[in-house]
């Protein structure tokens, strides 16, 4: 019988001659994603073209954009807070006369067929921003929320607010307008607490104000596109060309380029809003709002003032080139505060408010209304001197206003007679003298606490951004005097951020590392005492 042929050892026949071409596998590994991103989007492409067909294409890339906001924000929660701060720099409030893109994206309020809702699309952000940021600290074992230094004033004024909304409900007051008059003084609260427990590298601080950088570079670029190209130059019978708060963003910029150059020169940011400052100029001119010059001013004496303390060695410069601004801006003011054209808007702004018998027909009527508005918020105050007015209600008008024109729905077409220009009296009047009491002690904890914080930073960069926000502070409040400043949603929540933003700064601030010894020191004076001891000997 013939023997069978024997069979190849096992580790023969495991054996490949040809061994797998790793760049193959590689390759193959790579176009991968590739073919499931395909099937992905030839799946779900016929279902958006449908949805869009029936809902409108805008509202499904308005969902495609929330989805994708949503799982950034799951993953790195600090992408919501600057993503508010980029709706916040970018986007109005409401849409303009002229219009510009930015101002028909429905950030600040809804759609028509959407308006009722209890809250605006950044409210709800700014909600699941905070939910997030939560949910990462209880997975980090760490306390969901920590309310900083400002906590408690900030309690305080909300416990008042909320006495208002009672009174306000209990006493004849509209709920939907009270929810739309309670609700920046809520984000005011939000955004800081986001800020306060969001923002936790130096890095996020230089990154917040590159944001500020260029959005408003991008918003200059579109005041200047409405003067050149739609109004060609002509500012004839227009009040602004941009919404009102644009401008306050605009100074902030000039006032930042101002502690750089005084207080710490951080070169790329200073070049950066050197360079966008022309256009800034422009729209900031052109859109011609008054107090925002005089907020410049008090912004940048307050800055003076802290650089001129922090600053012992500049002493003598700074007052050299405050006499040196001070009779430049004088000088400039009495050469064209009676002049016509852009270069003088300036100038005739800082005059109207000084001296208002000095101004044009327009400015002086907007005087008298604002006088006459102020002294009917005073007599509604002294009609209840108790709790004030409450939330809800048109304010007392023993002096007849004139009626502005207005399209807002949200207050049966005329919000003045519930918001006055006078934000400042505004909650005196809605909150009585406690809310006024409350308000102040929130704003002075805020300029007080901020110029602890900036004594006793040694951080240079973070040190000049404490001063800037304390000169913000006071610049809004100054802005809030005239011009609806703390009902404006862009910016209280910008306030709000800077504020939280100012309570963290000692915590991001590098340790100080102990003077190190020269090489050789520490060890020549034992050498030297040696040698005594031997020479003693």
């Amino acid at each position: 019988m013939p023997s069978l042929p024997e069979s190849p050892p096992r580790s023969r026949l495991l054996y490949n001659p040809y061994p797998p071409d790793p760049a193959a596998q590689s390759q193959g590994r790579s176009i991968l994603p590739f073919w499931v991103a395909l099937m992905l989007g030839l799946t779900i492409l016929p279902l958006l073209m449908l949805a869009g067909a029936s809902l409108g294409f805008s509202i499904v890339v308005a969902l495609l954009a929330a989805l994708v906001a949503g799982l950034m924000i799951m993953r790195w929660p600090v992408s919501g807070l600057f993503l508010c701060l980029a709706c916040v720099l970018l986007i109005e409030q409401n849409p303009l006369q002229f219009h510009i893109g930015t101002d028909q994206l429905n950030i600040f309020y809804w759609p028509a067929n959407m308006a009722g809702m209890i809250e605006r699309p950044i409210g709800f952000l700014m909600l699941f921003t905070l939910f997030m940021g939560i949910c990462h600290r209880l997975a980090k074992r760490r306390p969901a929320l920590e309310g900083g230094p400002l906590l408690w004033p900030f309690l305080a004024f909300l416990l008042c607010v909320a006495i208002g909304v009672v009174h306000g409900l209990a006493t004849g007051g509209d709920l939907k307008i009270t929810v739309l008059e309670v609700r920046p003084l809520w984000y005011l609260f939000l955004s800081y607490l986001l800020a306060y427990n969001l923002i936790s590298q130096l890095r996020h601080i230089r990154l917040f104000f590159w944001f500020a950088i260029f959005g408003a570079a991008f918003k200059g670029l579109q005041g200047c596109y409405i003067y050149f190209f739609v109004l060609h130059g002509d500012l004839t019978n227009q009040n602004e060309i941009m919404s009102h708060e644009e401008s306050f963003f605009f100074v902030s910029i000039i006032l930042i380029i101002v502690l750089f150059c005084l207080l710490y020169r951080y070169r790329p940011q200073l070049y950066a809003a050197l360079a966008v400052l022309p256009v800034v100029l422009i729209a900031l001119i052109a859109n011609k709002r008054r107090a925002d010059y005089i907020a410049l001013i008090v912004g940048l004496a307050v800055a003076w003032a802290f650089v001129f303390y922090l600053k012992p060695q500049l002493r003598r410069p700074l007052l050299a080139g405050l006499a040196v601004c001070a009779l430049l801006g004088v000088g400039y003011v009495l050469a064209f505060a009676h002049a016509t054209g852009s270069l003088a808007e300036p100038a005739r702004a800082i005059v109207s408010v000084i001296d208002p018998s000095a101004s044009d027909a327009r400015d002086q009527a907007s005087n008298a209304y604002r006088n006459a508005e102020n002294y009917d918020l005073k007599y509604t105050v002294q009609q209840n001197p108790l709790l004030g007015m409450g939330f809800g209600k048109q304010f007392l008008q023993p002096e007849p206003l004139p009626v502005l024109a207005s399209d807002d729905p949200d207050f049966g077409g005329n919000p003045y007679l519930y918001v006055p220009h006078n934000t400042i009296y505004w909650i005196w009047m809605r909150l009585g003298p406690a809310g006024y009491v409350a308000l102040w002690f929130l704003l002075g904890s805020l300029i007080v606490r901020g110029g602890l914080i900036a004594r006793r930073l040694h951080e240079p960069y973070l040190r000049l951004i404490a001063v800037y926000v304390i000169a913000i502070t006071c610049m809004e409040i100054m802005v809030a005097y005239a011009d609806y400043q703390l009902f404006f949603y862009r910016n209280v929540i910008y306030l709000g951020l800077l504020a939280g933003l100012l309570m963290r700064l000692p915590a991001l601030e590098p340790a100080r590392s102990e003077p190190q010894t020269a090489p050789g020191a520490t060890t020549a004076l034992p050498q030297r005492r040696a040698a005594l001891s031997e020479v003693s000997l």
